[in-house]
């Protein structure tokens, strides 16, 4: 298990870990993420999005400003659960992870949406796609091609 805990205590102050877990102020996530088995987070936008383009399951504990709209997508998106952070012991989260690593579904759900977003335009096709729309689309005619 890594944890990631910013750069406001160190890790030292958390005490002797046993050897599977490991403690850093910071690891690039793309590094962790590649690594990972399940995400445990706080839900925030990057770490979500970061972990679906990657296919991980997630295990979130939502607190404030856009976490709890994440963890209620990802619960509907079938990815993952979401805990209480304030109710939720450390046995209750123990046995989340454990239950979200057991059943596939989460698992075969965020690798799904990784494919999917894989399979979209990157971002050399959409300028392309709107150097063409800026040549040839005028005031008068509709941007929405779908659209009459």
């Amino acid at each position: 298990m890594t944890v990631t805990i910013g750069d406001v205590i160190q890790p030292a102050e958390l005490g002797k870990q046993p050897p599977s877990v490991r403690i850093e102020p910071y690891l690039p996530l793309h590094d962790i993420l590649a690594v990972s088995d399940l995400v445990v987070s706080h839900g925030g936008s990057g770490t979500v999005v970061s972990a679906l383009a990657m296919g991980r399951p997630q295990l979130l504990l939502s607190m404030g400003a856009d976490q709890p709209d994440n963890a209620d997508r990802c619960r509907e998106l079938g990815i993952g659960v979401d805990l209480d952070p304030f109710a939720s012991s450390s046995v209750d989260i123990a046995v989340a992870a454990a239950a979200a690593l057991q059943k596939p579904e989460y698992r075969c759900a965020a690798r799904c949406i990784a494919d999917e977003a894989r399979a979209l335009p990157d971002a050399d096709q959409a300028v392309s796609l709107l150097e063409a729309l800026a040549r040839t689309a005028s005031p008068s005619k509709p941007l929405n091609p779908h659209r009459d």
